[in-house]
C-alpha cells in the first residue's frame, strides 16, 4: 500500500465512477438492481451459482469496476473510521463475533426457522429450536448490524436476502464448514504453530488442535459421513460460483482435439468435471479417482443419473502411485493447494511411472497474485 493513500474525496469520486459503470450495465440490460431486501436477487447477476442465477456471464470493464468499487468502498472507509476504530471494531471485534453468531445460528437452524416470506416472533422462534429466547434475540440482532435477517418490528424477526441464502443446502453447508471447522481450528493457530514449528504433516494444523483429532482432515472424514457430506456441500457451493465454475475448465482447454483418448480425473469426487467434459468432448473416456468410501456413495447417487454410465469411479488414495498408465491427462482440479509442498509434490510423484511420452498433467487450481498485483480486496480472497 502506498504511504499516501488517496484522499476521501478522491476515492469518493472513483466510487462514483465504478458505481456508474455497474448501474449502467444493470438498468440498460434490465437485470435485477441491487439490494439486500428479502426478495432481492441474492447474487451479482451472472455471477451466482449455475442452477440459481440465469443471467449470462459479467462482461470483463464491469467485473473490474464492481471489483475496484468494492476495494474503494473499504478504503474509504476505513479512512474515515481511523485506524484505532477499524483494527479493534472493525477487524478484531466484528469478524469474530459475526463468526460466533453465524455458528448459532447454524447449530440451532434458526434460518430455516423463520419464514421465508412472513415474520416471526423471538419467543416463537425460540420454542421452534429449543433455544433461550433472550440469546436468540441477542445474537441475531448482532447479526441484523451486518443485514442478516430484519426486525420489521420490534420482537419479531424475518429474513433478509443474506438470510434466506441460509435455507439453500450447499449454502448452509459452506456456512456450516466454515464456523464447524474453519472456525474452531483458526482460533488454535498460534498453538498449533508452537506445537509443530514448521512442520508439513497433514495432521499437524490448527484444525487438528482445535478439534483435538490425530487423523488428517479428510482421513478423519472418511470416519464422519455426516462430516464428509457437509464437506461435499460446500464444495458443491464453491463450485458452482463463477470464480469456481467448470465453465473455465471445459472451454480453457482443447479436450475435442485429444480425440479417443482417457482422461484420469484424480481426486475427482462425484464426477461433475468428468460429466461436463464429457458432453464436450464425447470421444474421451473418463476415470473418476477418490478414496473408497467417496466413490461407493457416489455410485450408489449417480446410479441411472444420464450421462454418468459413460464415466467409471474408481477408488484410489493419490498419495499411493497411479493405477492407471498412459492416459492422455492427468486432471487435478482444485487438489493440491489443499496440501503442504511435501505433500503436494508426493501427489505428483505418483503420477511419474503413469506417464508416457504424450501424457500431461493438467493442474487447475488456484494461483496466488503477487503482492499489490490487484485490489486489497482480491488479493484477501485468494490468500
Amino acid at each position: 500500500m502506498s504511504d499516501t493513500p488517496p484522499s476521501i474525496t478522491s476515492l469518493a469520486c472513483q466510487i462514483q465512477a465504478d458505481a456508474d459503470i455497474v448501474d449502467r450495465y444493470l438498468k440498460s440490460n434490465s437485470l435485477p438492481p441491487l439490494s439486500l431486501a428479502e426478495n432481492a436477487f441474492p447474487f451479482f447477476p451472472g455471477t451466482g451459482p449455475t442452477g440459481l442465477d440465469p443471467f449470462p456471464s459479467v462482461p470483463e470493464d464491469v467485473a473490474v469496476a464492481r471489483s475496484n468499487l468494492r476495494a474503494s468502498c473499504e478504503l474509504l472507509l476505513h479512512l474515515a473510521s481511523t485506524p484505532s476504530e477499524v483494527l479493534f471494531w472493525t477487524i478484531a471485534t466484528s469478524h469474530h463475533h459475526s463468526g460466533a453468531c453465524l455458528q448459532y445460528v447454524y447449530h440451532f437452524g434458526l434460518a430455516d426457522a423463520v419464514p421465508l416470506s412472513n415474520q416471526i416472533s423471538f419467543d416463537e422462534l425460540a420454542k421452534r429450536t429449543g433455544v433461550d429466547e433472550s440469546q436468540c434475540t441477542r445474537i441475531l440482532r448482532t447479526l441484523m448490524t451486518q443485514h442478516i435477517f430484519h426486525e420489521p418490528v420490534v420482537g419479531y424477526v424475518s429474513h433478509t436476502a443474506m438470510s434466506k441464502l441460509l435455507t439453500i443446502p450447499s449454502v448452509r453447508d459452506s456456512i456450516g464448514y466454515l464456523v464447524e471447522e474453519g472456525f474452531i481450528g483458526a482460533g488454535r493457530i498460534s498453538e498449533a504453530a508452537e506445537m509443530y514449528r514448521g512442520s508439513q504433516e497433514r495432521n499437524h494444523a490448527p484444525w487438528n488442535v482445535g478439534h483435538g483429532i490425530d487423523l488428517p482432515t479428510f482421513q478423519f472424514f472418511e470416519t464422519n459421513p455426516k462430516r464428509m457430506a457437509r464437506f461435499f456441500g460446500n464444495m458443491e457451493n464453491f463450485g458452482s460460483q463463477d470464480a469456481y465454475n467448470i465453465r473455465h475448465l471445459v472451454e480453457g482447454y482443447d479436450w475435442t482435439g485429444l480425440g479417443e483418448a482417457t482422461i484420469v480425473d484424480v481426486g475427482g469426487n462425484t464426477g461433475h468435471v468428468s460429466l461436463a467434459l464429457s458432453k464436450k468432448a464425447p470421444a474421451l473416456n473418463f476415470i473418476v479417482q477418490d478414496l473408497e468410501n467417496v466413490i461407493m456413495d457416489v455410485k450408489e447417487r449417480a446410479e441411472g443419473q444420464p450421462g454418468y454410465e459413460r464415466l467409471r469411479f474408481e477408488a484410489h488414495d493419490f498419495f499411493s502411485p497411479q493405477p492407471v498408465s498412459g492416459a492422455a491427462v492427468y486432471l487435478l482440479r482444485f487438489i493440491c493447494h489443499d496440501y503442504s509442498d511435501k505433500y503436494a509434490a508426493k501427489i505428483l510423484q505418483g503420477l511419474v511411472p503413469a506417464l508416457r511420452p504424450n501424457s500431461r498433467i493438467l493442474l487447475f487450481d488456484g494461483i496466488m497474485p503477487g503482492p499489490g498485483t490487484v485490489n486489497n480486496l482480491e488479493e484477501r480472497k485468494a490468500r
